[in-house]
């Protein structure tokens, strides 16, 4: 199996990248217009080290323009991935070639909570735990990997927040992950959203309220 610990060489350059690209942020009014969109503060995206694309390092350049979002950890970024700028063209994320499925904002694990919620994606990972819950995010139904399940041991409650917007796999996502966690809990967002749109449109404390979690 692939080593989910990059090597010395590979964590140094992607630390490099990181900073970079945080650094380029300020500089692409669309991007910060884009994640405002999506509820994230300047204090929010920069917590998360979230960034613009404007210089690539070499094997980058494919991500010109898109947003970087990296995966941070106690030993630091173990990988990046890349977002696209709203809807357009191409594909909306990019990972980089050959690298190993991970879990998104790992901090979470660490939050001393009986519970935790699992997502489909990074930004509705981030909206989640914005709203007081602590969540991490899975790019995919194909990102799910069994071995993560022992992760989600102890907790009383892990709920599986299910997407019910356009993309038609949130369900399909939640029960694949539900299989393999005793105590999972599917909650699915009503029809047309996922949990960072459900936010935006009903607020932090609806989600709080619809998982009947007390603030």
């Amino acid at each position: 199996m692939t080593s989910l610990v990059p090597d010395p060489a590979l964590k140094s350059f992607l630390e490099e990248a990181t900073a970079r690209y945080e650094g380029e942020l300020a500089r692409s009014p669309s991007a910060v217009e884009y994640l405002k969109k999506r509820g994230l503060s300047e204090d929010s995206a920069a917590s998360y080290r979230l960034g613009f694309v404007e210089n690539p390092l070499p094997g980058h350049e494919t991500a010109r323009g898109m947003l970087s979002v990296p995966y941070l950890t106690r030993s630091g970024v173990t990988t990046i991935r890349f977002r696209r700028l709203g809807d357009g063209d191409g594909p909306k994320y990019r990972s980089v070639p050959g690298d190993p499925p991970r879990i998104y904002n790992a901090h979470a694990l660490l939050v001393p909570s009986d519970h935790i919620a699992i997502c489909e994606g990074e930004f509705d990972a981030i909206a989640a735990t914005e709203a007081g819950i602590p969540a991490i995010g899975i790019a995919g139904v194909s990102a799910w990997k069994s071995y993560f399940s022992r992760c989600f041991k102890g907790y009383r409650a892990v709920y599986i927040l299910a997407d019910q917007d356009d993309k038609g796999q949130g369900m399909e996502f939640a029960e694949k992950v539900a299989e393999q966690i005793k105590n999972a809990r599917i909650s699915p967002m009503p029809a047309g959203h996922d949990v960072n749109s459900f936010v935006l449109a009903y607020g932090r404390q609806a989600l709080l309220d619809r998982l009947e979690i007390k603030a």
